[in-house]
């Protein structure tokens, strides 16, 4: 990395995926509805954030960086104002759904901002780690967030704890926005085709990122899953999530460094074989009956290996990307990103309805294995016509 400024753009990630997750917790327990309406109230964020991605790079490219984020930033908090509105006061799940949706705009101007700004300050040789960082601390922040949120409702078990969490988040945007900086390139074309900047190197992999958004969609919604379970408490949900993300982030910053070492497709291929263990690993667990703490921490190794394939992919992207739309290709894998956990959140409601836990993990291998053969065929069609 440049210099100590590379730090900047981590910061504002890591704040709103925490509240993020703090805001999904609440939300789960909080919030009128059955199980399949409480997967439609999660899946409007990502949806919303998806069809923003687009924007939110175009933004990037020509206001900046910097006012992108601080926007999105703003948005997203006075939205959530209004989720708290929705519950406390309206007490209507389609008016959550509206504002929850709403959230996801913010969202997209600061997620797509700040890979623009990371890829703007990380040299090639350290791109990948950079990335790992960005992995690590985006769904770190949302677990970390998902345990907050989860001792917010142990505390207060009503929709104060939405105040306590604005506040904090609120205070936050204060101090955070006085360290971050401009590092918008100078000059070049942004053409408002997003495609126009993304190469087609980085197409390929396009579904194995989708296959890793929905599997994480659906795993989000596994905690009111879990926390379904007789004698487990929402502080044990938050806390089974927070080690999850632990391993997970950790072995994104160990490959993504790995990436700039190996190669990005090379470390890609780690990632491939942990998902497909790990994934057939934990189906058969939970199908059989096993307890599902046990279960995850058998699969854990391969959890950790299939870390390898988020900072590949998104390193590969930043080095491929046309300099002047940088925003505007990290905002097509924000795009997958929202779609992904959007499609995950409510396949992954209807999954546990039919086959309780081990039906989410069942949809998860298919979802994979459908994303891999895509994958397979893509790889093989743009070599051929080299």
């Amino acid at each position: 990395m440049r210099s100590t400024k590379s730090l900047s753009p981590y910061l504002p990630i890591l704040t709103i995926r925490v509240g993020s997750g703090a805001n999904t917790f609440l939300i789960s327990y909080l919030s009128p509805g059955n199980s399949v309406m409480i997967g439609i109230i999660l899946a409007t964020y990502p949806f919303v954030e998806a069809a923003s991605s687009f924007v939110a790079g175009y933004m990037a490219d020509k206001l900046g960086r910097r006012l992108t984020l601080i926007l999105g930033y703003a948005w997203l908090l006075m939205f959530m104002v209004a989720v708290y509105a929705s519950i406390s006061i309206m007490k209507d799940p389609l008016f959550t759904a509206a504002f929850n949706g709403a959230i996801g705009f913010g969202a997209a101007l600061v997620l797509v901002s700040t890979l623009a700004m990371i890829t703007d300050l990380t040299e090639h040789g350290y791109r990948g780690l950079g990335m790992g960082v960005f992995d690590f601390l985006n769904i770190f922040g949302y677990a970390s967030g998902y345990m907050v949120g989860s001792i917010l409702y142990q505390v207060f078990k009503s929709p104060t704890a939405f105040i306590v969490l604005l506040l904090s988040l609120a205070l936050l945007y204060v101090v955070i926005m006085r360290y971050i900086i401009e590092t918008k390139p100078i000059s070049g074309v942004t053409y408002l085709n997003p495609l126009r900047g993304v190469s087609r190197r980085a197409i390929p992999t396009l579904p194995l990122w989708f296959s890793i958004t929905t599997i994480l969609g659906a795993a989000i919604y596994s905690g009111r899953a879990i926390g379904s379970i007789e004698g487990v408490l929402p502080v044990h949900v938050g806390a089974l999530f927070l080690g999850a993300t632990l391993v997970v982030g950790l072995g994104s910053v160990f490959f993504g460094y790995v990436s700039d070492r190996l190669g990005r497709l090379k470390t890609m291929g780690i990632g491939v074989v942990g998902v497909s263990i790990g994934l057939i690993t934990l189906t058969t667990l939970l199908l059989i009956g096993v307890n599902p703490i046990i279960a995850i921490a058998i699969s854990a190794p391969f959890i950790f290996m299939a870390s390898a394939i988020v900072p590949s992919i998104l390193a590969l992207t930043g080095d491929e990307a046309l300099i002047s739309m940088r925003g505007s290709a990290m905002g097509l894998y924000s795009l997958v990103l929202g779609v992904g956990m959007g499609v995950g959140s409510l396949l992954g409601s209807y999954s546990y309805v039919t086959l309780g836990l081990g039906g989410i993990a069942l949809l998860a291998l298919v979802i994979f294995t459908v994303s891999l053969a895509l994958y397979a065929i893509l790889r093989i069609t743009l070599i051929a016509r080299r």
